[in-house]
């Protein structure tokens, strides 16, 4: 079973995108977040509306307190964790989709995005990182090539209180050193799909399936 009593959801419906609380989580079922028990399937269309300052569509959690309020922690607030296991199952044409996250409360960007980017017929997993908040991109730190569609991988995302940030994509990854820059900023998790795309028919769209979703502060 997936705990989802300290997460909302963001969905793609009809502007303004709809955010639905943590209370109601554990028994949401609709056509962009279908939850068995044994798994969540996220999907998020390219026609579907976009949130706050973004261009694109998303079914992604974002973690809270079990009352329902945002939970943002400090790098030196102890051991923050989040690990994931999931298959990608479909992206948009561009081939890319977000399937993990730590922003920033009052950042303009995240600090790491755990991205599924499909190109010229194989699966990889980019992990890009804005090295300072004010960095117009965020380069690909790592990249775990020959990933297809549907193949389950397993990721680890770690932030300690000196602000190493490991990241393991099926046990293998880097360590990065948070830049002095961010050690102002309130951080927090996000899991599920973020479509990198704003055109095509309904049908085109990002869909991820988790079968497990874990994150704690220690």
């Amino acid at each position: 079973m997936i705990d989802l009593t300290t997460w909302n959801l963001t969905l793609p419906v009809p502007a303004p995108t709809l955010t639905v609380a943590t209370a109601a989580m554990p028994t949401l079922q609709t056509s962009y977040f279908t939850n068995t028990g044994d798994k969540i399937v996220f999907w998020a269309p390219v026609t579907g509306s976009a949130s706050g300052t973004s261009d694109f569509p998303r079914s992604e959690l974002r973690e809270t307190l079990a009352d329902g309020k945002a939970r943002n922690w400090l790098y030196n607030s102890g051991l923050n964790t989040l690990k994931g296991t999931l298959s990608v199952n479909q992206v948009p044409s561009n081939g890319r989709v977000v399937v993990a996250q730590i922003h920033a409360k009052n950042a303009a960007a995240p600090l790491l995005k755990v991205v599924y980017r499909y190109a010229n017929g194989t699966g990889n997993i980019d992990l890009e990182y804005r090295v300072n908040p004010a960095d117009a991109k965020s380069p690909v730190a790592y990249t775990v090539p020959n990933v297809p569609l549907n193949k389950a991988f397993a990721y680890a995302i770690q932030m300690n209180k000196q602000g190493k940030l490991t990241v393991l994509i099926n046990n293998t990854g880097p360590q990065i050193s948070l830049a002095p820059s961010w050690h102002g900023y309130a951080f927090y998790f996000k899991a599920g799909v973020y479509t990198l795309d704003n055109t095509g028919p309904v049908t085109e769209g990002g869909k991820v399936t988790y079968t497990r979703l874990d994150v704690s502060h220690l």
